[in-house]
């Protein structure tokens, strides 16, 4: 049977990857860290669970698998995935199959946000202004309020260090209250009407995949968040397009990808936000779609990529719920009861939810009660 490992968090996204390769025929390894939510282990498409203690510990375990014929792909779920590949890439290159980066730039140097800001302004991206901090305690003077504070490093921050200022005072009073990030870059806010991510893969003979693009019409939390509400349409922004091109052939990349923009309600244009250089969450609905985009992946990697893939769009264009940020932006009012109802109404279904495997949707359910429940039980004790 055909293998994979999907290396990442026991979380939606590892899931995603899982559910799709699983569907496909492959026999999904999973190796995983941090917290341990059973999310992943509950698919039925998870052949082989490697629970492990952090990433460097994830190479250790995939090294002990058994020699193969063939070499096996491995599919990252977040930073820090693709991250442990970059750094261990000549002790897993002779079994292993991973994206990676050709020439001058390394993935590393790539998720810091001065250097995304960089090359999508020379890739021909809308970018707003920014200045880095070096220094929380010195703050530029010609900064433009109202500003964004965010993570210079998206996976050595958090989304709650996400902050909105208004001005000097309050730049201090947030850089001051971060709990998470170290270091930060600013930004000149945005006013947004909806955000959206361009999903796609870029190949090993440069050319790129990019089946759809993402349009995020509601978040949680309400302003800094993750997509609740969503839907899939191709992309037919040929300046978009282009500049996705120009970005993936100038840092070489190879593997699968995400392009976050928001769309101004003042000027009506798309302003890049960052890029991610792994697999995005919300291709296991791509895939519900008609395109499974980690399986172009592998193909491509394999050497066995058809032409038909690279021509690929979304058939079935429409609504979906992305389930778990969906329920909690309900239950902390960011929409209302009725609302709630009307949007899981009138979309296509849900992220996680697959008829023949749907005990990981109803897990993370399980999980949030279950944690409410002991956190309960602390607080009485």
């Amino acid at each position: 049977m055909k293998k994979v490992i999907i290396l990442g968090n026991d979380h939606t996204n590892t899931l995603g990857l899982t559910q799709t390769l699983g569907r496909e025929g492959f026999e999904v390894i999973a190796c995983v860290w941090g917290e341990k939510r059973g999310l992943v282990k509950s698919s039925k498409y998870c052949k082989e669970l490697l629970p492990c203690t952090s990433p460097q510990d994830c190479v250790k375990r995939i090294l002990k698998l058994p020699q193969e014929k063939n070499k096996i792909p491995i599919i990252a779920s977040c930073d820090d995935a693709a991250l442990i590949l970059e750094k261990n890439k000549e002790v897993l290159a002779d079994r292993f199959l991973f994206e990676f980066t050709q020439g001058d730039y390394h993935i590393e140097s790539l998720l810091e946000k001065k250097m995304q800001v960089k090359l999508a302004t020379e890739a021909g991206f809308n970018v707003p202004r920014s200045w880095l901090i070096t220094d929380m305690m010195v703050i530029p003077k010609d900064i433009k309020y109202p500003c964004l504070i965010k993570p210079l490093v998206s996976s050595k921050g958090a989304k709650s260090d996400i902050r909105i200022c208004r001005n000097e005072a309050e730049v201090k009073e947030n850089l001051a209250s971060l709990k998470y990030t170290k270091k930060v870059i600013i930004q000149k806010y945005i006013e947004r009407d909806y955000e959206i991510s361009i999903l796609g893969c870029g190949l090993r003979n440069g050319d790129v995949v990019i089946p759809c693009v993402e349009n995020k019409l509601t978040l949680y939390p309400k302003y800094t968040g993750l997509e609740c509400l969503a839907d899939m349409q191709p992309l037919k922004d040929e300046v978009i397009i282009k500049s996705i091109q120009n970005l993936i052939k100038v840092i070489g990349y190879v593997g699968l990808f995400s392009v976050e923009m928001m769309h101004c309600k003042m000027d009506s244009k798309f302003y890049f936000t960052e890029i991610n250089l792994r697999n995005d969450g919300a291709n296991s609905f791509v895939y519900k779609y008609g395109v499974n985009l980690p399986l172009i992946h592998i193909c491509d990697l394999k050497g066995c990529l058809t032409q038909d893939s690279l021509n690929m769009t979304v058939t079935k264009p429409g609504y979906y719920i992305w389930d778990y940020h969906h329920f909690m932006s309900m239950l902390h009012r960011d929409i209302s009861f009725s609302a709630w109802i009307r949007e899981i109404i009138k979309s296509h279904g849900f992220l996680t939810y697959f008829p023949e495997d749907s005990k990981p949707f109803y897990k993370q359910y399980k999980n949030w009660i279950l944690r409410k429940l002991y956190l309960r039980k602390i607080k009485f004790y």
